[in-house]
């Protein structure tokens, strides 16, 4: 009886390490990227120290026929000499993300607001996400921030 029930866990640890090693080497870009790599947040407060950029948020959308639209926001606390928001869509390689295009700029002088939204023809079969650059001038302060969307993933046709 001793004999069989360490067969049987012996056939079961083999199958377990089999598993894991099918699962590492099928492992390729279209694979979902990690939680340390997958930043959720696409809406946030800067730095609460800020005087004047205030929040922003990114986001990124499938409209179909391999197209993807980005867009992003800045606000300040009030009204500043310039505000803005430059968006970079992301392509998941399966380690890292790479940029695969920058919006131009979206810069408003004397305001507190600016928006800014593009669509883009990505190739089937990755995953995306926005990153968005956010940032204010008022008089001889500058202030900038960082944020990422979630990431989507555009199927194959």
């Amino acid at each position: 009886m001793k004999k069989i029930v360490l067969s049987f866990l012996c056939f079961a640890m083999l199958l377990l390490f089999s598993a894991q090693l099918v699962s590492a080497e099928s492992m390729d870009e279209t694979q979902s990227p990690s939680d340390d790599e997958l930043p959720l947040t696409n809406y946030s407060l800067f730095d609460p120290n800020y005087k004047y950029l205030n929040n922003g948020g990114t986001s990124v959308s499938n409209i179909g026929n391999s197209k993807i639209s980005i867009s992003g926001y800045s606000t300040a606390k009030q009204r500043v000499d310039t505000i803005g928001v430059q968006l970079t869509l992301q392509r998941w390689t399966g380690s890292s993300w790479v940029d695969i295009y920058r919006s131009p700029k979206a810069e408003l002088a004397t305001s507190s607001n600016t928006y800014t939204e593009h669509e883009v023809t990505v190739a089937p079969g990755y995953y995306y996400r926005s990153k968005s650059s956010h940032w204010t001038q008022h008089g001889s302060v500058k202030e900038e921030g960082t944020l990422y969307s979630g990431s989507i993933l555009i199927p194959d046709r």
